[in-house]
């Protein structure tokens, strides 16, 4: 099983910082403490030195003195001196030891030495805590400059960006400690605002989409509405509209009138849709497709047509909004159904996160102006006024909701093809 890697903490960091400081502190301490240890008694005799004075009356009356310098704990090299030979024995009879402490007090040395005596001890206490305050100041600007300023630079350079409400950057940060896993999140904040950002701006187009749509669509029922008014009016004014001809005019103006009705229903619905949430729910593929396909093909039936379907999709289980799908799939058949002279083909791939369901059917196709309008939300080919292009506003919505899109075309057969996007989440492969 392979190890799972350790984070990185500035905790640890830091005492592992100090701990080295502190080593270094007390070695290059002790070493100074040595030396100056050693100069001071270099400079200073040591108290445990003597001089030994022998003073020897030979047989002939003459007198001889002499001195050396010995340290008491050196017991071995007095005793060779008062362990003499054979021949010497009888001379030592008539020699005299005397032994002299050496005066080895601070007052006993030279200015000079006492300045040098002085400077080594202040060394000694001096140079530990000055190497300790200056230690700690690199230790802190180390730290500061390897472990902090990085990541708050970073941070900074992000809210500033934030601020200026500009998105349009990354917060690019290595470190594994708390600081990096902040600048991690700090990231995944920004691309969340990025994403609702854009979802937001996606949310105002699609609105001025279907203003301008309301706008252009309305024109004509208001003029009809307007030339019909105005027929009437010339005609009382005239006095020559006969009864028949009123009835029949007043007849069309309240055809137009449930047409605007009809309109601004279909208006309220196209509304609705911008609140609806999407709810994921875990499905199986190709399973879930397969269903799908089974009910569709009752519709085909009771058209008369077949229903060709073609799944390219592995095993697996995703994420994704039932009702959604089903919604938008219905919609787009059911305008493929109307169109349709034999057959309609429904295909489905996956490629990533994204699942792609492809309805076409083998009529005459979208025209040119269609195709040229396909951003518009409200836009039929539909002469009789019954239909008005809800089931591709509605369709086109949802499936931006989803985080997909929809596209028209006309396939190589000439009949309509419309492309549906839908963002999915895959959580487990079979």
């Amino acid at each position: 099983m392979e190890k799972i890697r350790k984070q990185k903490s500035i905790k640890n960091a830091f005492i592992c910082t100090v701990a080295i400081t502190m080593l270094s502190v007390f070695a290059i301490s002790a070493l100074t403490i040595y030396g100056c240890y050693h100069i001071r008694k270099a400079i200073l005799p040591d108290s445990q030195e003597v001089w030994l004075h022998t003073r020897t009356v030979m047989a002939n009356g003459t007198v001889s003195e002499a001195q050396q310098r010995f340290t008491l704990d050196a017991p071995s090299e007095l005793g060779m001196l008062i362990s003499p030979d054979e021949h010497e024995k009888a001379s030592l009879e008539d020699t005299e030891f005397t032994i002299e402490r050496i005066e080895s007090g601070f007052s006993t040395l030279r200015p000079k030495q006492q300045l040098l005596y002085r400077t080594a001890g202040i060394f000694m206490v001096g140079l530990p805590f000055l190497y300790s305050v200056i230690a700690i100041a690199l230790c802190a600007l180390w730290f500061y400059r390897k472990k902090l300023w990085p990541p708050i630079q970073v941070l900074a350079d992000a809210t500033r960006h934030i601020r200026e409400q500009d998105l349009d950057f990354t917060v690019d940060y290595t470190g594994d400690d708390e600081l990096g896993r902040l600048c991690v999140a700090f990231e995944e904040m920004r691309q969340a605002l990025y994403d609702n950002n854009r979802q937001l701006w996606s949310m105002l187009e699609q609105r001025k989409l279907l203003q301008a749509s309301v706008a252009h669509d309305l024109r004509n029922p208001i003029a009809i509405v307007e030339g019909y008014v105005e027929y009437i009016q010339q005609g009382l004014a005239n006095e020559n509209l006969s009864e028949e001809e009123l009835l029949h005019t007043l007849s069309n103006l309240g055809i137009t009138a449930k047409r605007l009705e009809h309109y601004t229903d279909y208006i309220r619905d196209l509304n609705a849709l911008e609140e609806t949430e999407v709810t994921y729910s875990a499905v199986l593929l190709p399973e879930f497709l397969k269903r799908a396909g089974e009910s569709l093909s009752l519709l085909t039936e009771q058209q008369g047509l077949t229903l060709a379907c073609h799944f390219d999709v592995p095993e697996c289980q995703v994420q994704l909004d039932e009702q959604i799908f089903y919604r938008i799939v219905e919609n787009l058949f059911s305008n493929a159904l109307r169109y349709a002279r034999s057959q309609v083909s429904l295909g489905c791939s996956l490629s990533g996160d994204m699942l792609t369901i492809t309805i076409s059917d083998d009529g005459k196709g979208f025209s040119g102006k269609m195709l040229r309008k396909k951003n518009t939300f409200l836009y039929s080919e539909d002469k009789t006024g019954e239909h008005m292009g809800l089931g591709l506003a509605t369709s086109r919505i949802l499936s931006q909701k989803h985080g997909g899109s929809l596209k028209l075309s006309n396939g190589t057969s000439g009949g309509a093809c419309v492309t549906i996007k839908l963002a999915v989440r895959i959580s487990v492969m079979r």
